[in-house]
């Protein structure tokens, strides 16, 4: 609350027509004075003199026989305007008041006892309030007196709260900042708490800045605190830029797997990788740290900006019909080119991460040109691959791609496929068609058969107890290729899977269904 400012009456124009040097009589206090006491010393006797004739001898016959006889010294008229001028002076600028004292310490006064009352039972209840038990001044420490007051130094109620507080030195009346209704800080002034506040988002305001606001709820205003509690919270500058829920790290252990982790901290592969981008999720490996929960801050900011960048423009694809080719294949005729647009656009971010991207315009500054591609028409074979794989077995999952510990001491630690387990003897089927490029004993995969897809593209199907191809038999997706064992280094019956790309090692569960 504001304090009170006394209100001045308006002159009017008229009454402002006489100046010395340069100031009018009515802006120069001192001049009033000296005209109104010259004024009353010139005129007073004949005034006197005047009103005795007027009202007769019978009327004001002492006063009159006492300035016609005695002719007092101008002096006493002079004391007579002062002595009234100083009166109406007063009386415009003071008034009879409340004081109040607290502790023996006079804080203040307010324009009369309502105001008083007003102030100490709201300090009383918000006190006990912040103080968790029924708050009493001790030894009628509060005390109220009449006191004439300047009407520029009374106290509105607001003002008189703040003074209670100061001299009892148990509760502060302080400036109080809400987030989402939770009270999360305090201060002295309000002005400490908007600088703050303004401060955090003028740090994500650019030159491109459309509009920057705060996504939760905010709210400052002025409350009863305990004074412990007061020194206790830290500066408002670091709960502003403070968070409600820490960054989480994990080190990764011997034997993980980036499936693993992501599902241990309940989510998804991508969603672990969109935490730590600069990862590959193929190549973990022991003592790496990993972000699994992102920091969240205690005040989200959200900025609109409006900005200006190049942008691709996407080809079209058209398809011509190719007899000489199967069905599902194609082939690049005339190779598209991708165009470029100048884009207008407005991008919405939270706490720097975009949330949203709304174009304006996009003005094509390069036109893009058309791909033509060559469609397989001819009826495909079984044996041919399509391209997308199926898995060559039911069973449990007991060991995926990657970094893991040797199972049983004797398996590789950097697992180059997957591990589906089953019972002996369970069917094998081809996870694409292709050609059986070896069928055989093969070290530690024991009996082992590759396929090759044509494509790129090779499966290998390992620790089988009995194989049903040899080399060079052309299979088709989903055909029985061998039959589940444990053979080679293998600690129980189970289908060692890998997917190669172009020799390579890939995570085959990228590429399954």
């Amino acid at each position: 609350m504001a304090e009170n400012s006394p209100t001045l009456a308006a002159q009017s124009p008229e009454s402002e027509t006489l100046a010395i040097g340069g100031v009018r009589e009515s802006d120069n206090a001192f001049m009033r004075v000296a005209l109104f006491l010259g004024s009353s010393v010139v005129h007073a006797p004949s005034v006197v003199r005047g009103a005795w004739k007027y009202y007769g001898k019978n009327r004001l016959f002492l006063i009159g026989r006492f300035f016609n006889e005695y002719r007092p010294h101008p002096a006493l008229y002079i004391a007579i305007a002062l002595t009234i001028f100083a009166g109406a002076s007063f009386t415009q600028t003071h008034q009879l008041a409340t004081g109040v004292s607290v502790n023996g310490t006079y804080v203040g006064a307010v324009s009369n006892p309502d105001t008083f009352r007003q102030a100490y039972s709201y300090v009383k209840t918000s006190a006990s309030k912040a103080l968790g038990y029924d708050y009493n001044f001790e030894n009628d420490a509060v005390h109220t007196y009449p006191v004439f007051a300047a009407n520029d130094k009374l106290l509105t109620e607001g003002a008189l709260v703040n003074e209670i507080c100061n001299a009892s030195g148990t509760v502060s009346y302080s400036s109080v900042l809400k987030i989402d209704g939770q009270t999360v800080g305090a201060s002295v002034s309000s002005s400490a708490i908007e600088a703050a506040l303004s401060d955090k988002l003028n740090s994500y305001i650019s030159e491109n800045t459309i509009s920057a606001e705060f996504v939760q709820d905010l709210q400052i205003s002025k409350e009863i605190v305990s004074e412990s509690k007061a020194r206790a919270v830290s500066s408002i500058s670091d709960i502003v830029n403070a968070t409600s829920q820490e960054e989480v790290i994990y080190t990764v252990k011997a034997g993980d797997t980036w499936s693993q982790i992501a599902a241990h901290y309940d989510m998804s592969s991508k969603g672990l990788l969109a935490l730590n981008p600069d990862c590959n999720m193929d190549l973990i490996h022991e003592g790496q740290e990993l972000t699994v929960s992102a920091a969240v801050p205690l005040l989200s900011v959200r900025v609109v900006d409006r900005i200006q960048y190049q942008a691709p423009v996407a080809y079209d694809t058209e398809y011509v019909d190719d007899s000489s080719m199967y069905q599902g294949q194609t082939k690049v005729l005339t190779k598209g080119v991708t165009g470029l647009a100048n884009v207008d656009a407005h991008v919405t971010t939270i706490d720097g991460v975009e949330t949203s991207r709304n174009v304006i315009s996009s003005t094509t500054v390069k036109n893009p040109v058309t791909q033509i591609m060559a469609k397989g028409t001819k009826e495909r074979p079984k044996t041919v691959a399509s391209g997308a794989f199926a898995w060559p077995t039911s069973g449990r999952l007991t060991s995926t791609f990657g970094g893991r510990a040797s199972p049983g001491g004797i398996g590789s630690t950097n697992h180059k496929g997957i591990d589906i387990a089953k019972s002996r003897g369970a069917a094998i089927k081809a996870a694409d068609g292709g050609t059986v490029s070896f069928a055989g004993w093969m070290g530690g995969y024991g009996y082992l058969v590759i396929i090759n897809h044509n494509n790129g593209y090779q499966t290998y199907y390992g620790h089988n107890s009995k194989l049903s191809v040899t080399p060079g038999t052309k299979v088709y997706k989903g055909q029985k290729i061998a039959e589940m064992g444990s053979t080679g280094n293998s600690t129980g019956n189970h289908c060692h899977f890998e997917i190669r790309l172009n020799g390579n090692p890939v995570n085959p569960l990228k590429y399954l269904p």
